[in-house]
């Protein structure tokens, strides 16, 4: 099926050039494989060669094929493709002839033809427009003896057609460098809307940032090869920021372990400090004192007043659900209860997830990114999405839910209208009750309540919001 951007009006100009000698591209080719044959002959090139032997040995540089394909209809409208791999001689669409050096590939359809690859020299002869169509940018004609060179990653590996040109579409199109010397004739260049046109004896760069400066032949090839050198001198340096990233990532990494087994070490002394508290206590030294996540309705009111919210959520990565003989031994378990603890972390997980996961779903549209995030993460993620929506209802909804663990405000029914932040509070501040629940299923409620909150077992702590105290709704 044809694309309909294929007819696409590319509004360029084209007029008559003045007409080449009729003999000149069996000159050129003559020239081109006397040089094949004269590679270690000195080099005397004189002025009144230059055009001619310099352009079928450096900016002929052209694509060539052994790979050929032909659709033979009339010959205006003949269609194939080559792809170079020695120097050869192609006719394209009757009024065309062109030599292609190894590494080129060019396709044709009657006389609009697409170099995806390597150097291409063109020889048409006077007629309807010729256009050549490149990663770069394309070159259009009437009549005249021009090439084209391609150079640059952009071309690579693509499948490359006529509106990949007009839409700028193609892979990497940005990199594509391309070189166009006129012998005879005009020829005019374009690419990202810009235009030039180039006389017999000219040539110009195309692609990257536009169309370049109209340079002598000779020297717009050195040019062009030396933007060729600086760009894969560029990509080295690239490669070396890469690694400095790398070293960088590396570096960060040992900081986070270091802070790791900082965390690991303070919590043993805070487990050494509330042992001796403990041991106070009993001995009538100071009155015991409850945990700081265990919350009665008075100090939900406070919170409620300084819009905050605090919980324990049991443990939501599995990897930790499955504590050692030493662990259980601190916690004054046995071995076998190790698969009590276990199965009621993968319960609680499940009941935290079931209820979390289409809020975030609702946050973040995709289901699959959902899963990929996880229960850890998607709290935060429903929260900044709604704080962005309107961060003020996102800072009420701190305060609607400590009100309705503080009985200031009924608890929401499941099918009630309820802000999405309010509603991942209430879950989350009641995890760890639901988890204490199912413990006291195997160990009785004293146990089931000293379990849930001692800081041997896996749980992770938050505290959300704070400010200026406020009075609770009555």
């Amino acid at each position: 099926m044809t694309d309909p951007r294929d007819d696409e009006p590319l509004g360029l100009d084209a007029w008559e050039p003045q007409l080449p000698p009729s003999d000149f591209a069996e000159r050129v080719l003559a020239q081109v494989r006397a040089e094949a044959r004269e590679e270690r002959a000195p080099r005397d090139r004189g002025r009144a060669r230059r055009w001619v032997g310099r352009g079928s040995a450096v900016a002929i540089a052209l694509a060539a094929a052994v790979l050929l394909r032909v659709t033979a209809t009339p010959s205006e409208n003949a269609q194939g493709e080559a792809i170079a791999k020695e120097r050869t001689e192609v006719s394209i669409g009757g009024r065309a002839r062109a030599v292609l050096e190894p590494g080129a590939e060019v396709k044709w359809n009657g006389d609009d033809v697409v170099q995806a690859h390597g150097d291409v020299f063109y020889r048409v002869e006077p007629g309807a427009r010729f256009r050549v169509h490149t990663p770069a940018g394309e070159v259009e004609v009437k009549g005249t003896c021009f090439a084209v060179k391609i150079r640059g990653e952009g071309s690579e590996g693509v499948e490359m057609n006529k509106r990949d040109v007009k839409s700028g579409v193609i892979g990497g199109t940005l990199t594509a460098l391309a070189f166009v010397a006129v012998y005879e004739g005009k020829v005019a260049v374009s690419h990202a809307g810009e235009r030039m046109d180039l006389g017999a004896g000219e040539s110009a760069q195309v692609g990257g940032a536009g169309v370049g400066d109209r340079a002598p032949v000779g020297a717009g090839e050195k040019a062009f090869d030396a933007k060729i050198a600086e760009g894969a001198a560029s990509k080295d340096e690239m490669s070396q920021a890469n690694a400095n990233l790398v070293d960088q990532v590396g570096e960060y990494r040992k900081r986070l372990e270091a802070i790791v087994t900082q965390k690991v070490e303070l919590e043993k002394q805070l487990k050494t400090s509330e042992e001796k508290l403990a041991a106070a206590q009993s001995d009538g030294a100071a009155p015991r004192t409850k945990g700081e996540y265990d919350l009665s309705t008075d100090d939900w009111t406070e919170l409620a007043k300084k819009g905050q919210v605090k919980y324990r959520v049991p443990c939501l990565q599995k990897d930790y659900w499955t504590f050692s003989p030493d662990k259980l031994d601190k916690l004054g378990l046995a071995p076998q209860d190790a698969t009590t603890l276990r199965d009621a972390y993968e319960r609680s997980y499940k009941r935290v997830w079931d209820q979390v996961r289409p809020l975030c779903i609702q946050a973040v549209g995709n289901p699959e990114v959902v899963d990929k995030i996880g229960a850890s993460s998607c709290p935060h993620i429903v929260y900044d999405v709604q704080s962005a929506i309107d961060g003020e209802a996102a800072k009420e909804a701190h305060t609607q839910a400590a009100e309705i663990r503080a009985g200031l405000r009924p608890e929401p029914g499941p099918n009630d209208k309820v802000h999405p932040v309010t509603r991942m509070f209430l879950i989350l501040t009641s995890a760890n009750k639901a988890f204490e629940a199912d413990l006291a299923k195997s160990f009785g409620p004293d146990e089931a309540h000293r379990l849930a909150h001692s800081n041997d077992m896996c749980n992770s702590n938050s505290n959300w919001g704070g400010g200026k105290k406020r009075e609770p709704a009555p």
